[in-house]
């Protein structure tokens, strides 16, 4: 019965088509494929400027990789079902081609759900007729199932490049040599107003942090998990405000910390909480998958933090296990600077510039020293 209805994914009915209008312009893609370096053929179509695959395409291919992801399809709610990590069951007919349909595509209104959460960014058109296929836009499943998507201009290549295994099993980085100032030099720091003080304060006479061209932060200071994919943040290179994935592809940094969260734990759910979370790496990663990313903890607030209610320090503990939880996860790295902050559980009153949860330049240079000393293996001589 469970082949039967993932079968159906692969021959969708009639009654999951949408009578919205065609797209503006379909046609068989002519570029060529790799996975992982190697020369793939399959059916895909170029859809207003994307390319847009079979779901089980690119599950097949990726299968026994570390970014494999199911594919089955619940015909009662019309939901197309992934679940990341698991293998793929094969059901026929991967990477067949067939004759061009591109006439026929319209927007697909299945409701899509990503280990168990609905996912509306996920754009699919169904091309077939009667009887076809979901296409999916590759890059927005890349971001959300944690694959790399790139594009080589000289040789007309689509690459697909599944996450590579970083690091022991333990995410958590442990106590090293000091790593120096060329380890501090080659890393981007991610994150909302507790980030900011960053470049700030180096701009200040702090100079063992970091220039504002290594950190990402929006312009108005706040960034909350919901917004990973909506938020700008202002692009030191240029001075202009692009989406966190657009600065990751133009930059693509070697290592990125990430210190976020601290407005999500007022509100979030463990597992609201970690959906977001995850879905803003993996839109890191599937436009640079070469980028060593750590998962910075959030920091302690003191007693004279007014909003004890929404964001204190229990919340915070509890939401450094679940960071730690998810760099297990993605197979990334997790920063426990948070240890070098808090002296009985909460942020010193003297550590803080006044409100109770912006660190002072000293803070800073704590956290910068604890980096340096807690360094990714590789960069430790």
């Amino acid at each position: 019965m469970k082949r039967t209805l993932s079968l159906l994914l692969v021959l969708l009915l009639l009654a999951g088509l949408s009578t919205a209008a065609h797209a503006e312009d379909v046609r068989l893609s002519s570029q060529a494929l790799t996975v992982d370096g190697r020369s793939v053929a399959c059916e895909y179509y170029n859809i207003d400027g994307y390319n847009y695959f079979k779901l089980r395409d690119i599950a097949f291919v990726l299968n026994g990789t570390s970014s494999q992801f199911s594919v089955d399809y619940d015909e009662a709610a019309r939901a197309v079902k992934i679940v990341t990590g698991e293998a793929y069951v094969s059901v026929g007919g991967e990477l067949a081609k067939g004759e061009d349909l591109s006439s026929t595509a319209r927007p697909s209104t299945q409701t899509i759900l990503v280990n168990g959460q609905k996912r509306s960014d996920l754009k699919a058109y169904f091309i077939g007729g009667d009887i076809g296929n979901n296409y999916f836009k590759l890059a927005d499943l890349g971001g959300a199932l944690g694959f790399g998507v790139g594009y080589d201009e000289k040789t007309k290549t689509i690459r697909i490049e599944s996450r590579k295994e970083t690091g022991p099993v333990t995410a958590r980085l442990g106590l090293t040599a000091d790593a120096g100032r060329e380890y501090l030099d080659k890393i981007v720091f991610l994150g909302d107003s507790t980030t900011y003080g960053i470049g700030y304060y180096y701009r200040h006479g702090y100079s063992g942090l970091c220039p504002p061209s290594q950190v990402w932060t929006p312009s108005s200071g706040t960034l909350s998990l919901w917004d990973y994919d909506t938020a700008k943040i202002v692009y030191p290179a240029t001075g202009k405000e692009l989406l966190i994935q657009d600065a990751a592809k133009a930059a693509q940094p070697e290592i990125l910390i990430i210190t976020l969260g601290v407005n999500g734990i007022s509100s979030l759910s463990e597992k609201e909480f970690k959906a977001e979370y995850s879905a803003l790496v993996n839109n890191i990663l599937a436009v640079s998958p070469n980028t060593k990313i750590i998962l910075n903890s959030i920091y302690p607030v003191a007693d004279s933090w007014k909003y004890q209610k929404d964001i204190n320090n229990t919340k915070i503990n509890a939401a450094n296990g679940w960071i730690e939880a998810m760099a297990e996860e993605l197979g990334l790295r997790f920063l426990n600077s948070h240890e070098v902050l808090a002296v009985d559980g909460k942020l010193p009153e003297s550590s803080h510039n006044g409100d109770g949860l912006h660190l002072t330049g000293e803070s800073f240079g704590k956290v910068m020293e604890y980096i340096r000393t807690h360094a990714l293996p590789e960069y430790v001589g």
